[in-house]
């Protein structure tokens, strides 16, 4: 590793399990969250624009009504210029007043006042003589000088005992002295009624304030709040300085709750009509809807950790497993190691002492025995035997652990590594009589010194087993099987006998000689040896006419 260098910490598949399960659960609840704001969001607004289109109607409702109220206020003071003198409760103008109110149905009685208090007309009913209004918010408020429209204080009327709202409007002489105040009584029971009638249920109001600040009308009714001052609430202290129409969520003045309101200012009418609901309700709905998210939510993220934690027990399980694999892979190598060096280390070494017994046989031989001696020769030959034998052993030792560990693998042409073994092998092929035939060889991925020592201990190991004086064929074919490739090689006129089923291709069978010129036995382990390295697995197997087939199974990739 380059000096410097740090070496990036590898999370475990536990730990990476564990991590993507705590991500999952995470998701889920980051999802369903989401969801129950944006809903949460949702409801609020929808609230927001329920309220804005309620007050638009009831702003523009308002404004018919009061601009009515207006327009009767004009006819009657038209028709008090155009009067010759102002009799008390004349029947002529009586007349009049009950016409002009026919047409103005929101308008219940119609009053003319005095500057003094006393009334002139009034119509439908007469009050008692010597009654006086004098004291009234909207009489002081045209004395004061005030010409245009009033709306005064909601009221219980002197005359009827009905709860009333009033509106005035001052009739002047040309020089300007007030000369009669004319009022309009608008009742407030119909008017809280159809208040109360639209409002949204369960908690929602709607309310009419005065441009001072007054309460004039509610829905739903309360006694207590009519005519009560609320200048000093949100709505006229914060909001309306702002703009003369919006939206805001605040502690309202008239019942110190939390609501979402809606306002409109009326721009020829001095008068605000405002809608709210409830913060509570919007919010009990919301939880509803959280509620069925959160029984939703809370079975995916149970099996999300439940799922979470199985997999993390498994593959610790598993990781627990591979180290002690791996520990035990290593030993097994640290072991075969030292195996194999003490194999070459004994193959190499015991040439020597076996050279050496036989030179000292020799020497023993000549020494005691008289010549000629044709017993002492026989034993002198099963010495020699045994050793050669043993020397052959140990060469065949040391060629089979000479295989080593297979190089990084390329590409292979088994075609031209079996045109070059060919080559390789051409006096061989053409003393035995023998004729080699391939069809479908592939190209795979291996060791390509290995793979071609495979082909050449293959053919070697059949022509070292070919029945003398007869023709011999070796064919090699390859099919694939699946991830796999089959390579099947067909010999005849050969004296190996596998017998049936697979065979282990032992290093030294028992009894094996290399009186013979070769040692097929040893070639078809250093086979065996070369597959599975690669991957892959060999067998071999003996038909019933003498045939010798060997199967090599070979990775694709």
């Amino acid at each position: 590793m380059p000096n410097g260098a740090t070496k990036r910490p590898v999370l475990r598949a536990s730990t990476s399990a564990l991590v993507m399960g705590v991500l999952a659960v995470l998701f889920v609840l980051a999802t369903f969250s989401a969801m129950a704001w944006q809903r949460r969001a949702d409801l609020l607004h929808d609230r927001q624009v329920n309220n804005e289109r309620l007050a638009d109607t009831l702003a523009e409702h308002t404004g018919g009504m009061f601009r009515q109220s207006a327009m009767v206020l004009s006819l009657v003071s038209e028709r008090l210029d155009h009067q010759r003198g102002l009799s008390a409760h004349d029947p002529v103008f009586g007349g009049f007043l009950a016409n002009v109110l026919r047409h103005a149905s929101t308008v219940t009685a119609i009053r003319v006042i005095t500057p003094g208090g006393h009334y002139l007309h009034s119509y439908p009913e007469i009050p008692p003589e010597g009654t006086s209004v004098a004291d009234r918010d909207y009489v002081q408020a045209h004395l004061a000088g005030e010409s245009s429209l009033v709306i005064g204080k909601p009221i219980i009327s002197r005359v009827n005992g009905k709860r009333v709202l009033p509106v005035s409007q001052a009739h002047r002489s040309p020089d300007g002295r007030l000369v009669a105040v004319i009022a309009l009584m608008i009742q407030l029971d119909h008017m809280n009624e159809l208040f109360d009638s639209i409002r949204q249920r369960p908690n929602g109001t709607v309310a009419l304030f005065n441009a001072d600040g007054t309460l004039l009308s509610r829905g739903p009714f309360d006694e207590g709040l009519m005519g009560k001052d609320f200048s000093q609430g949100p709505l006229f202290k914060e909001h309306l300085p702002q703009a003369p129409t919006g939206s805001y969520t605040s502690v309202v003045a008239t019942d110190g709750k939390l609501r979402q309101a809606s306002y409109r200012r009326l721009g020829d009418v001095p008068v605000v009509v405002s809608v709210s609901t409830l913060h509570d309700d919007t919010m009990m709905q919301w939880e509803g809807y959280a509620t069925t998210l959160l029984t939703i939510a809370i079975p995916l993220v149970l099996a999300a950790a439940a799922i979470t934690w199985a997999m993390h027990r498994q593959l610790v399980a598993r990781e627990r497993f591979e180290r002690l694999l791996a520990r035990r892979s290593a030993d097994l190598e640290l072991a075969n190691e030292e195996l194999r060096h003490i194999a070459e280390i004994s193959a190499h070494h015991l040439q020597e002492p076996l050279r050496t017994v036989l030179s000292y046989a020799q020497l023993l031989v000549r020494k005691t025995a008289p010549d000629g001696n044709s017993e002492v020769d026989d034993y002198l030959g099963f010495i020699r035997s045994g050793i050669e034998r043993m020397r052959a052993q140990l060469n065949a030792l040391q060629r089979y652990l000479g295989v080593a560990q297979c190089r990084p693998h390329e590409p292979v042409s088994l075609p031209r590594v079996l045109a070059e073994t060919i080559d390789l092998l051409e006096p061989r092929l053409a003393a035995a009589e023998a004729e080699i035939r391939a069809r479908d060889l592939p190209e795979i991925m291996g060791d390509r010194q290995h793979l071609s020592g495979l082909f050449h201990h293959l053919i070697s190991a059949i022509l070292e087993r070919r029945r003398p004086d007869t023709y011999q064929k070796i064919g090699l074919s390859a099919e694939r099987d699946g991830e796999m490739w089959h390579l099947l090689i067909r010999a005849d006129n050969t004296d190996i006998d596998f017998g049936e089923g697979e065979t282990s291709f032992p290093l030294l069978a028992p009894g094996s000689s290399p009186t013979r010129g070769g040692n097929p036995t040893l070639s078809l382990a250093i086979c065996r040896k070369i597959v599975q390295l690669h991957g892959g697995s060999m067998w071999a197997e003996t038909t019933g006419d003498g045939e010798t087939r060997l199967h090599v199974l070979l990775p694709a990739e």
